[in-house]
């Protein structure tokens, strides 16, 4: 189960709908043995809707989509799953403009091989291989409505409708058929209907709602148009866009005057001090510390709390990292007994530029402090520092001047991501018995 306000959370992962990168980040709630793993559901409104309209979820199927949630704390999934969803779950998606989510969709299979689609029916091949080859107004007026129904004609609509009604949706030539289920969906089974246009704000709402820290920028995935290259070929196909985001249209504006109302206020205004004095204590007081030299020890394999991190390196392995990063200041609370002078702890793995090294600082609760880089064996350094709070926790704040990328682009080791220090644990060591109220040391 997750620590805090929520057992579990449950992101409707809503195609191009910047998916990739809360997944990721999502990831990092849970321990990296709780995760979620696409393999264990079978395909579900991603194939040939022809066939897909005629499989009707055998018992198994059914059992299975209610397990998900047995078996990772975090389930971020493609398949309308929010009604298998178990009480104490956090339900959330993200919509987009729909005639961007289609620019993208269509940009996203561009950049396919054929050995990704090897294992698809052959009409999905051919979609994926039209793509690349056919100018998006030829490639709509082929597929919209056709094998690419599901992912064209009105989207949106379809997978929120899919929610209620499951395959049926794709039985519906006319997804204004589906606008009035669609609608209420947003209205009634998501505690945060967020978007894509407005997604800091957003994910900031979404930590409000769970009791996490404040959002911070975190590493974008999954970019199918990093540059407009293909705006030409959009405004040639606009007529055609209208139409197959015609239904679309009308939900998205429904999702962008429900995020004003419930949702954006909360996600402009949730602030760390907030954060520290409703769920802090809550949320770090499950997390559960080893013992190591007389050091409380907290593995980034657990729930990592805090921000300015990239997800985890090499999960469910004992070599397990995680990166700072892209911003140059990462936070990390701490859980830490009250009135006690402690000395914080953090196990370097490594810099992603030597001259970092040099560069770090730290802060304790706001405050700036002194810190200590010693040899440990098996670390490039093990971080002290030694402070004192009054809370049963505290924030540690690590800067840097820059955060970088390693090696240049086509080397192999080459890591486009902007990064800081690699670490695989954080904890505390007790200095002496009490330092009453004195602050920091």
């Amino acid at each position: 189960m997750l620590p805090g306000k929520y057992a579990r959370i449950y992101h409707y992962h809503l195609k191009k709908c910047g998916g990739s990168t809360l997944n990721r980040w999502l990831d990092s709630l849970t321990s990296d043995d709780r995760t979620f793993d696409p393999t264990w559901q079978s395909s579900w409104l991603l194939g040939d809707w022809r066939t897909e309209m005629n499989i009707f979820p055998s018992a198994s199927d059914t059992a299975t989509q209610h397990a998900l949630f047995h078996w990772a704390d975090v389930v971020h999934s493609h398949a309308a799953l929010r009604r298998f969803a178990p009480p104490g779950t956090l339900c959330f998606t993200i919509l987009r403009d729909p005639v961007e989510r289609v620019a993208s969709q269509i940009a996203d299979w561009r950049r396919l091989v054929p050995a990704d689609t090897v294992a698809e029916p052959d009409s999905i091949r051919e979609l994926g291989a039209d793509a690349g080859r056919l100018p998006i107004r030829t490639f709509l007026e082929r597929y919209w409505n056709r094998e690419g129904r599901m992912q064209l004609d009105n989207y949106l609509t379809r997978s929120l409708a899919a929610g209620r009604i499951g395959r049926q949706v794709l039985r519906a030539e006319n997804a204004e058929t589906l606008l009035d289920v669609a609608l209420d969906i947003l209205e009634q089974d998501y505690d945060l209907v967020g978007l894509l246009e407005e997604f800091d704000i957003s994910r900031n709402a979404l930590c409000a709602i769970a009791g996490l820290p404040p959002a911070r920028p975190i590493a974008t995935l999954n970019v199918s148009r990093p540059d407009r290259t293909i705006d030409p070929e959009i405004e040639d196909a606009r007529d055609i866009l209208q139409e197959a985001t015609r239904v679309d249209r009308i939900v998205y504006q429904r999702a962008r005057a429900l995020f004003d109302d419930r949702y954006r206020t909360l996600g402009e205004t949730y602030d760390a001090r907030t954060f520290e004095r409703d769920h802090a204590s809550r949320l770090l007081g499950h997390l559960k510390g080893g013992h190591r030299d007389g050091a409380t020890r907290y593995s980034v394999r657990a729930p990592l709390i805090g921000s300015g991190f990239h997800g985890r390196d090499r999960a469910g392995e004992p070599v397990c990292a995680v990166w700072t990063g892209p911003e140059t200041t990462a936070t990390l609370y701490i859980p830490t007994p009250p009135d006690m002078q402690v000395s914080l702890l953090v196990w370097i793995r490594g810099y992603a530029a030597d001259r970092q090294r040099e560069q770090l600082r730290v802060r304790v609760d706001g405050h700036p402090a002194v810190h200590h880089l010693t040899p440990c064996r098996g670390y490039a350094d093990l971080l002290t520092v030694d402070a004192c709070s009054v809370r049963d926790f505290v924030r540690l704040e690590i800067e840097l001047d820059e955060t970088v990328d390693a090696m240049q682009a086509g080397c192999e080791g080459f890591d486009d991501r902007k990064r800081g220090i690699s670490f695989d644990a954080y904890g505390w060591r007790p200095l002496r018995p009490n330092c009453g109220t004195r602050g920091f040391a």
